[in-house]
């Protein structure tokens, strides 16, 4: 994914939780707080400190939506 990809799916996420594949191969589902210009403040995999990690769009290669079935 883009850049920009990346920042369309998690803007449209926005306090919902996501799987994020990270550039080292790391699968997590977190949950957007908020998205800027350059990355992103996420919480940890638990779901713990929503506000606990933030992450360049560099450092990431997919985003995908949970579902909420």
């Amino acid at each position: 994914m883009t850049a920009t990809e990346i920042f369309d799916v998690l803007n449209a996420n926005i306090r919902k939780r996501v799987r994020v594949t990270f550039d080292d191969g790391v699968v997590q589902s977190v949950e957007i707080s908020s998205v800027d210009e350059e990355g992103f403040l996420h919480s940890g995999p638990d779901g713990t400190n929503p506000d606990g990690f933030w992450t360049r769009f560099e450092g990431v290669t997919l985003v995908e939506p949970e579902n909420s079935n």
